[in-house]
């Protein structure tokens, strides 16, 4: 590891705080500048898309579809195979059978009796 190298100005502040007393350190300690505070960060749910055109409808549902957790994988694509531009059997099928499909929770511990 390197250290940073002790500089006159360094050691001047510490014997400085050597003479003040413990609740003027404290105070010290507390005053922050507006320099060491972080913007919150934007949520995700507001930004607005890349492009600025949200009526280009594949890239705003493939935006939402990759935006969302596995679990609800298969109520997206059975919302998405009863689209009127979507009608093919097979797809609708597989949709139902993603939707209904039963969630396991706790997948650790397969062997523990119950």
């Amino acid at each position: 590891m390197d250290s940073v190298p002790l500089t006159a100005e360094a050691i001047a502040f510490t014997e400085k705080k050597m003479d003040m007393t413990l609740e003027d350190i404290i105070k010290m300690s507390k005053k922050k500048g507006p320099a060491g505070k972080k913007a919150p960060r934007q949520q995700v749910k507001k930004r607005p898309f890349q492009n600025g055109n949200s009526n280009q409808g594949k890239a705003k549902v493939q935006r939402f579809h990759e935006s969302r957790s596995s679990i609800r994988q298969g109520v997206l694509a059975q919302r998405r195979s009863n689209l009127d531009a979507n009608q093919f059997q097979i797809t609708k099928q597989a949709a139902n059978k993603a939707a209904t499909m039963p969630v396991r929770g706790r997948a650790d511990r397969w062997n523990k009796p119950r």
